[in-house]
């Protein structure tokens, strides 16, 4: 999940509402365009809504607001640069606009200048503290530059600020996983399943941190209800087919991987562990098929080498099996080439 476009996204929808109106004392004709840009941006008519607030521009170039939301406007249009140039625009107007130091944050964030970003939202919060999605924003820069401990500081304010707010809920459990704080985790996206039961990808999380906790049958009720919301959620099937596996259901697991496959043909890894579980269905003709597969998509795949070798071994094969093996020995994997050196001293 990306949780960086869909929160600037959203912070354009909340703040194009509010900004435009506040300010409406000039003439009724430069009333009427910013009201008609509002508008246009409503109906997700960005491009017409920057050429209103141009328009509104040319009578009244000193507002700092018109500025911020064309600027709006071009990033929804994905147009970063003209965005962030808008917004130090209505800085250099109104120094004090916090709106502007949060969306210029955002579409640094977007294109990946983390530490402008992060300059950015603090100015922000210098400015006024009690923002609880800047702290959010400000907690995703930080875990994208791999500060996972600073994040989750962020996170936390966020929510003291906000007690419902899902997206901080969401970050929070995502930065726990990256320091292995599964059991904190666990509480974040329970935390979120409870305000946003709809949403599929919170369960897939809790999965994930129950599986690694070792508890695979709570692992797989989540990834039931993740599939349940979205069929086609392709991680969640191959979470299951793991959780699947660790509880002795091989069928059940093979059926997942199947349909990860159907999702997503064109993944080596899923062929490979696929392979696995045909290896303890005793369908060893299909896991060499599925290893064939896997190289297929990854020519220099050492562990799907070594196990197709094994398999043709198993199926009498033994020059398949010292062909495969000798190209997983080249590619540096040393069980092949302890098992290579055993077969060449019989």
């Amino acid at each position: 999940m990306n949780t960086l476009v869909p929160y600037l996204l959203l912070l354009f929808l909340t703040q194009i509402f509010t900004l435009p109106v506040q300010a409406f004392a000039s003439s009724s004709g430069e009333d009427a365009i910013l009201m008609n840009a509002a508008v246009k941006f409503r109906k997700g008519d960005f491009s017409g809504a920057a050429e209103a607030y141009s328009e509104a521009l040319k009578i009244n170039p000193g507002r700092a607001e018109a500025y911020n939301n064309r600027g709006l406007c071009k990033a929804a249009s994905g147009d970063a640069e003209g965005a962030a140039s808008d917004y130090s625009k209505a800085i250099g107007i109104e120094p004090a606009l916090t709106e502007a130091y949060n969306n210029r944050g955002l579409v640094f964030a977007a294109t990946g200048r983390h530490q402008e970003a992060i300059a950015d939202f603090n100015q922000a919060l210098r400015i006024n503290a009690v923002q609880a999605e800047v702290y959010n924003n400000l907690g995703l820069s930080r875990a994208a530059l791999g500060d996972h401990a600073g994040a989750l500081d962020d996170f936390a304010t966020a929510i003291a600020l906000k007690p419902h707010y899902p997206e901080a809920f969401y970050n929070s459990g995502c930065s726990r996983q990256s320091l292995s704080d599964h059991e904190g985790a666990l509480r974040d996206f329970l935390k979120l399943t409870a305000l946003q039961p709809g949403y599929a990808e919170p369960f897939y999380r809790c999965g994930m941190s129950r599986a690694i906790l070792g508890n695979h049958k709570a692992a797989l009720l989540d990834f039931d209800r993740a599939i349940s919301i979205n069929g086609n959620y392709r991680e969640a099937f191959i979470g299951r087919a793991v959780s699947r596996i660790r509880t002795g259901n091989f069928p059940g697991a093979l059926a997942d991987y199947d349909k990860a496959i159907a999702l997503n043909p064109e993944n080596p890894e899923i062929y490979y562990n696929r392979a696995l579980v045909k290896v303890k269905l005793n369908d060893y003709a299909g896991a060499v098929a599925d290893c064939t597969g896997a190289l297929e998509r990854r020519k220099n795949y050492p562990e799907a080498l070594f196990l197709k070798g094994i398999m043709l071994g198993e199926l009498g094969d033994r020059d398949g099996m010292l062909a495969n093996l000798q190209r997983s020995a080249s590619s540096g994997y040393a069980p092949a080439k302890k098992l290579l050196r055993k077969e060449r001293n019989r």
